[in-house]
């Protein structure tokens, strides 16, 4: 009896390790009591459902060829919301069919390879899993989604949305020997986007840092799609050696694939697709020992370090953390067809003298619209150039190591639009192309994307009923409009926006006017919650109403931070009665991040204060709170400080903002203090100030104040400096045709009638008047 019971329980252990078991659990609790039990080759199944603050720590382990699963019931069926969190504790750990989304990672990663320093994660995967509205909410708050720790772990076939706050996406790391030559995976993902980031710290992938970038790494980032990610000009930054990034899409990007730090490694078999869009690049490289090959690049419309191709020039005797000189680089069967700019010695300057040497750029097809193949900034035979080919008709100067080519065209229907493909023998294959997309990366299951079909609701609101329209606002719908009656408006708090709104009069031409009615002073009359979309027309702003607290600002964020951005548009708008210091019109507070302001057709009179205020980034890292302004068709009249303040200090090069236009508007009697600026744009990377007055204005120091780089790209032409204060940019280099010293004669200026009697004395490059036609009929009622 005893030997039957042995040997039958001989064969119950002979099954249980040759039969996989399933663990269900329905909580935390329960998990913990699985992973306690469970063995290799089991699987533990998370009840579908939403699992709010969970920490998901897997300190268990299966074995080679029986990994232990910890999975979905139904993949993307376990939300996991508010601070939840991922961490890998073992060895061959597969975890699968998860959403996180609704929260962020309070401390740390969403996902980590590790528990702590001690157990670091070898063999495991993540796979079918979505990582999406998972952001910090103060955008200056950097943290990363996913950790790389350890050894040979895996992740596959997940979708990585948009992140807002600081912090490259998915990083590498190497701080440790166990995870030095790791051999990761990252492949078949796809990175579903990320909005520009206005400052260093956007990277989608980050491999290494520049302290270890000497060392091997070995990560394949292979399959992947990048679709629109433009969080910094690093898109994927390599800063280690011996990694391979293969069979990559990289659709619309405004960055590229750098390899920033580090050595050897192999760039093969990916495709950069521009369409055209600005800033949208392909591949920057520094450092020695590359491999670049059969790699397609389409209509990449970037420049210098957004180029579609650029070999940078280094530093002599670079530190780790600069740039190493290029040497001993082989690109090879590579295609580019319509791309704006290939450069060789970018970034060269007074500190990036030294040329790349001993790179050979070979078998390569160029086809191009305009009169050069390629920029050599250095052109001392560093770049060997060999059996290349290139078509051109605009090309005028013969190419040594290039012969023109007509080749074959193919076409690819990618995104839904038709791609035509230049095949040449020495250029890159077309035959064996990954071609990435939705279908094919990212996980199996999809979140449904719900459209809000809804029409917007129009709410119409009386002067008599002023004091309710703070309610009215909090109660209105995405999307909707509140109307306005023409008349005075008593506001005793501010008018929270948290959604797209428009505030506009009712009938065109009329005009509602905002007054503060309360004792006590209000920071603004609106205030902008995080990524809203707010429109304002017919609008006045009086921040002087007797007797009553002043108002800080017309129109500003809140003093807490956003890490989504917001756009705002002004029209037929006035600003008046600002007269604290410090106040502003129009203001964007620290750690906010507007896409774009536009502000068109309006009057800025008798304010003390500032008038558009986008400069509260002080820290010289290259940080800046607004990617877009535009000024069109304006008056700023009788103003005691710098009317229009845009910020962006340091000398990072990572980003493409901030972009100001200034366009067609009058600047009278504006800061004529000694020192006194009308308009200061310090750090703006591209700037149009035309077709403009200036009289009487900044006499007692600048108009117009630059502080700017030798790459950026400023422009002020047509514009009339009268009796005004002198122009000042670093590099003097304004792209400037025609300039009047003629005394501008306005119609009526005391009755908002800025229409010029003197046209024919100052015109713009079209034949139309210069300065604002801004007229609204009568003297608006301030």
């Amino acid at each position: 009896m005893l030997k039957h019971f042995l040997i039958l329980l001989i064969c119950m252990a002979a099954a249980r390790l040759t039969l996989a078991l399933s663990w269900p659990v329905q909580n935390l609790p329960e998990l913990k009591a699985a992973l306690k039990k469970a063995q290799p080759g089991d699987t533990i199944v998370l009840a579908n459902g939403e699992w709010k603050n969970t920490p998901l720590v897997l300190e268990t382990s299966g074995a080679a060829g029986k990994p232990l699963v910890v999975k979905a019931a139904t993949p993307g069926g376990v939300r996991l919301t508010g601070n939840s969190f991922l961490r890998f504790g073992g060895a061959h750990i597969e975890v699968s069919g998860l959403h996180f989304t609704n929260g962020y990672a309070k401390k740390g990663a969403v996902v980590e390879f590790r528990v702590n320093d001690e157990k670091l994660a070898k063999y495991c995967r993540l796979t079918q899993t979505t990582i999406d509205d998972f952001s910090k909410p103060d955008r200056s708050d950097n943290d990363s989604w996913i950790i790389f720790w350890g050894k040979n772990n895996r992740m596959d076939h997940c979708s990585i949305g948009d992140k807002f706050n600081g912090g490259a996406t998915l990083i590498v790391n190497l701080n440790d020997e166990r995870s030095q030559d790791n051999r990761h995976s990252i492949d078949s993902n796809h990175f579903m986007g990320r909005s520009p980031l206005g400052s260093n710290g956007g990277e989608t992938i980050r491999v290494g840092v520049s302290r270890y970038c000497l060392t091997e790494s070995r990560t394949r980032i292979k399959d992947n799609l990048f679709a629109r990610c433009s969080g910094e000009v690093e898109i994927v930054s390599i800063k280690s050696s011996k990694n391979e990034i293969t069979g990559n899409v990289f659709f619309e990007c405004e960055g590229g694939l750098v390899l920033r730090h580090g050595n050897e490694n192999t760039v093969a078999g990916n495709t950069f697709i521009g369409n055209g869009k600005p800033f949208t690049g392909g591949v920057r490289v520094i450092n020695a020992g590359h491999l670049i090959y059969d790699n397609l690049f389409l209509d990449l419309a970037g420049e210098r370090f957004h180029a579609a191709f650029s070999v940078l020039n280094g530093v002599p005797n670079s530190p780790l953390n600069r740039y190493a000189p290029v040497t001993d680089v082989k690109i090879h069967h590579n295609t580019f067809s319509g791309c704006k700019e290939i450069m060789f010695g970018a970034g060269k300057d007074p500190e990036r003298t030294q040329a790349p040497e001993r790179v050979a750029f070979t078998d390569n097809f160029i086809q191009t619209t305009h009169e050069v193949v390629y920029e050599d900034a250095n052109r001392d035979g560093g770049i060997l150039f060999r059996n290349n080919s290139f078509m051109g008709e605009q090309v005028r100067n013969t190419l040594n190591g290039f012969q023109p080519k007509k080749p074959v065209f193919s076409t690819v229907v990618y995104a839904g639009k038709k791609l035509t493909l230049p095949v040449v023998k020495n250029g890159a294959s077309m035959q064996r192309r990954s071609w990435m997309d939705e279908k094919h990366a990212g996980v199996s299951w999809r979140v449904p994307t719900v459209k809000n079909v809804r029409k917007p609701v129009v709410h119409f609101v009386r002067a008599a009923e002023s004091l309710n329209l703070p309610a009215i606002v909090a109660k209105a719908t995405d999307g909707d409009i509140i109307e306005l009656e023409a008349g005075k408006y008593a506001i005793e708090s501010p008018l929270l926006v948290n959604k797209t709104l428009t505030l506009r009069v009712k009938t065109p031409g009329e005009k509602a006017v905002l007054v503060n009615v309360n004792a006590k002073a209000l920071p603004a009359f609106i205030l902008l919650d995080n990524g809203v979309d707010l429109t304002v027309a017919g609008i006045i702003f009086n921040a002087s109403e007797a007797n009553f607290g002043a108002v800080s600002a017309g129109i500003s964020t809140g003093d807490r931070p956003m890490n989504r951005p917001y756009k705002l548009k002004l029209d037929e708008c006035g600003f008046t009665g600002f007269n604290e210091w410090g106040a502003a019109a129009v203001r964007g507070w620290k750690s906010t991040y507007a896409d774009s302001v536009t502000i068109q057709n309006c009057l800025f009179y008798n304010n003390a204060g500032g008038s558009i205020d986008f400069s509260a980034e002080k820290e010289d890292k290259g940080i800046y709170n607004i990617a877009y302004l535009a000024v069109r068709n304006c008056v700023f009249q009788n103003m005691q400080s710098t009317v229009i303040n845009v910020y962006r200090g340091g000398n990072d090069e990572s980003t493409t903002g901030p972009e100001v236009q200034i366009d067609h508007c009058t600047f009278l009697n504006v800061d004529n203090r000694m020192q006194g600026c009308v308009v200061k744009l310090h750090g703006v990377q591209q700037a149009q100030v035309t077709n403009s007055i200036f009289t009487q204005s900044g006499s007692g120091g600048r108009t117009i104040w630059f502080e700017e780089m030798a790459w950026d790209k400023l422009k002020v032409d047509h514009c009339g400096f009268f009796r005004s204060g002198k122009l000042s940019a670093f590099f003097g280099r304004l792209n400037t045709t025609k300039s009047y010293y003629v005394e501008p004669m306005f119609r009526n200026a005391s009755a908002a009638d800025f229409r010029l009697k003197n046209a024919a004395e100052l015109s713009s490059a079209g034949g139309e008047p210069i300065g604002a036609a801004l007229y609204w009929n009568e003297k608006p009622v301030f």
